[in-house]
């Protein structure tokens, strides 16, 4: 039916046929059911394009929320790098050689031995 409808406006060599064209002067009114199918396609066609933009809506909303999402990410791990590196240095410093002897003495009252204190146990 439908391309019974279109047929009737398309041209054979490059001329509209006369039919359609005096159709048109007439102002002929066309039924319900040759309407009704091109306007359902059309129609069907706005809502397939409506939903597909609908869509390119959405997709864009949600990478910009992950994107925000990862950029929070990457300032936190920042945030533990550094607090990372400062935890280091203060291992380093509690560690430290002379720092351990100063807490030996001060704290366990230990002292360093003489020379002649110090005795070598081989294991033979």
């Amino acid at each position: 039916m439908l391309a019974g409808f279109w047929q009737k406006f398309k041209p054979e060599n490059g001329e509209p046929k006369a039919e359609a064209s005096k159709e048109l002067a007439e102002g002929k009114i066309y039924s319900s059911e040759e309407l009704v199918r091109p306007f359902l396609i059309i129609f069907l066609l706005v809502v397939v394009v409506v939903l597909s933009c609908l869509t390119v809506v959405t997709s864009a909303f949600e990478y910009r929320q992950l994107f925000h999402q990862y950029q929070g990410l990457v300032q936190q791990r920042d945030e533990l790098q550094v607090e990372w590196g400062q935890l280091l240095l203060e291992q380093s410093a509690w560690a430290a050689n002379n720092r351990v002897e100063q807490q030996a003495i001060k704290k366990l009252g230990m002292q360093v031995p003489e020379v002649n204190q110090i005795e070598i146990v081989r294991h033979e």
